[in-house]
């Protein structure tokens, strides 16, 4: 029984005495750091306001980790990175073996000097770089002091080049420096060779292409000393991601365009409502884009030259739409006009068809009126109106003044006489008439009519371009039955020639104004197609990247991989 005793307690005496070796260890160790830290920071030996020695030279490494936005407007780039710094101190080196071997030690940021490096191109005034009671420095045995700054979130200023948006390359500089210890004081030099970007995290808007730091020395005319100062540079090269500006606005202008072209087969009056609605939704997108661009004075960028292109082809199609109405409306277009439409340009537009319907017509008109001819005729007492037309041909009246190929349907409008009607209706119908000629609605009604009764005789309006002889006519009345009816038929054919001609012009003007609207509109839509097609698919890739800069010797960076790469085995974007 005693011997289980002694078992017992030898074995818990050989667990806890390694534990107790250990903790008696670990507080010797706390003791010697706390006497180190002490003896270090004496305040007889160390003033942390003093520079260390008489030039300190200052590493520092510049480690990218995420664009978080970029204010466009007022040109700020905001950036989430880590700026880390080392130099030494030789006040703060002592030997290892008098303190137990201690070579790392962790001493509060605010306890000891530190460079005043200050961001000097920042947006806002948080530019120094300072630490935080919370934060530590790491101190060597030899005297280097390590400052690792958390994770900073810096705003900025970055210049915008916005003449290729939404396909822009944009240069930001992120330049650091000494606020007031000039070069010969504080040396900076770069901790690594290269960049380095190891946990960076892609931004939704933004691709960064390639980063890039160099030093250099800048003399101030204002500063008090004759000296110069360093200036760290980190510069990133990032270019857009022009999905979300195409969508939000491209698509939509893109839409009204296909919208201008769908007016070309409405009615007038809807043609310019759609014009006036897509004139406003123009302004507005243009008013939208220069809230979120920065305006600048020395270049305009992409999308606002393509909403002005966009603009100009709505204001074209309503001032097309508004000369075709005015056409329509005369129904009289000029025989070259016709011609070339009908022969020559009714074969690029492919309305053939248009040119048999007009051949087909002028046929059609051509047998009614040989059809109707014979059965026309005019008697005598149209010779009785003599006086009558006399007055009506001598009264150069407003009415009468345009000829019939100039004047548009209204001078084709012909004065109706029965060829059963009485002398003195006759007569009378011919005072009657004459003045009530400027009445377009009774003019429509009197040709409607006459297309319709065989029994009517077609007599055009202005006789002065009928020749007098033709009509043989006096006052006393026919002389013989035989000798005026050559005269009447050849008056007769006269105003039927004229009268057919006047309906086929009217016919082959409508053809040729429909066929010049189609040649207007494949003309428009051709010109929208190559300057989409070359907006967004050619010009992206005549916009020359900043890669092939000579000034800087750019680290590409791989977003898929996430780690630098040779910019030569790296594509535009």
């Amino acid at each position: 029984m005693m011997m289980n005793r002694y078992v017992y307690l030898y074995c818990y005496l050989y667990l806890l005495l390694p534990l107790t070796i250990f903790c008696l260890a670990n507080f010797n160790l706390f003791e010697e750091e706390t006497r180190l830290i002490r003896t270090l920071l004496n305040e007889s030996k160390y003033l942390k306001k003093v520079r260390p020695s008489k030039e300190v030279i200052v590493d520092i490494r510049f480690i990218f980790n995420q664009i978080i936005s970029m204010v466009e407007k007022e040109q700020i780039i905001v950036t989430n990175c880590f700026v880390d710094q080392k130099w030494k101190d030789p006040r703060l080196v002592w030997n290892p073996i008098n303190f137990n071997n201690i070579t790392w030690i962790r001493i509060p940021a605010t306890s000891v000097w530190y460079p005043d490096t200050f961001l000097y191109n920042t947006a806002d005034n948080a530019g120094f770089l300072l630490p935080q009671d919370s934060q530590n420095m790491i101190v060597s045995y030899n005297g280097t002091v390590f400052w690792p700054l958390p994770l900073a979130q810096l705003r900025t200023r970055c210049r915008m080049t916005i003449k290729h948006f939404p396909f822009d390359e944009q240069t930001c500089d992120m330049i650091f420096g000494s606020w007031s210890h000039t070069s010969s004081l504080i040396h900076y030099q770069f901790w690594e060779n290269k960049p380095e970007i190891p946990q960076y995290v892609p931004n939704n808007e933004w691709k960064l292409l390639a980063v890039t730091q160099s030093i250099k020395t800048v003399d101030y005319p204002n500063w008090v000393e004759p000296d110069t100062f360093y200036e760290v540079n980190f510069t990133i090269l990032i270019v857009r991601k022009p999905l979300q500006a195409i969508y939000n606005t491209v698509v939509p202008a893109l839409m009204l365009t296909t919208l201008t072209l769908v007016s070309f087969f409405i009615p007038f009056a809807q043609e310019m409502q759609i014009g006036i609605s897509i004139m406003l939704a123009y302004s507005v997108f243009s008013l939208r884009l220069s809230e979120d661009v920065p305006s600048q004075s020395d270049s305009v960028h992409l999308i606002s030259l393509y909403l002005t292109v966009c603009m100009f082809f709505s204001l074209s199609a309503m001032t097309w739409f508004a000369m075709v109405n005015k056409l329509r409306e005369k129904k009289r277009l000029p025989y070259w006009l016709r011609w070339f439409a009908l022969d020559y340009i009714s074969w690029i537009v492919f309305a053939r068809n248009m040119h048999h319907k007009a051949v087909r017509a002028v046929k059609l008109e051509d047998s009614k009126i040989s059809s109707a001819t014979p059965s026309i005729s005019v008697v005598n007492p149209l010779q009785q109106t003599t006086t009558t037309m006399n007055e009506i041909q001598n009264s150069n009246s407003s009415c009468f003044e345009h000829d019939l190929l100039s004047s548009g349907a209204s001078a084709a409008a012909p004065l109706l006489l029965s060829k059963n009607q009485p002398q003195a209706s006759i007569e009378k119908s011919t005072h009657l008439t004459a003045p009530t000629l400027c009445n377009a609605a009774s003019l429509n009604e009197t040709v409607t009519s006459t297309t319709r009764s065989p029994s009517l005789v077609w007599i055009r309006r202005r006789l002065s371009n009928i020749p007098l002889s033709s009509l043989s006519l006096s006052k006393n009345g026919p002389s013989d039955k035989s000798s005026n009816n050559s005269p009447n038929k050849t008056k007769q054919s006269y105003l039927t020639k004229l009268l057919r001609q006047s309906a086929t012009k009217s016919q082959e003007s409508l053809y040729a104004i429909h066929i010049y609207n189609r040649l207007v509109f494949l003309i428009f839509f051709s010109l929208v197609i190559f300057f989409n097609i070359y907006t967004w698919f050619l010009y992206p890739r005549t916009v020359r990247t900043k890669l092939l800069d000579d000034k800087f010797q750019w680290n590409c960076f791989d977003e898929f991989r996430l780690q630098i790469v040779n910019c030569s085995d790296m594509s535009k974007y």
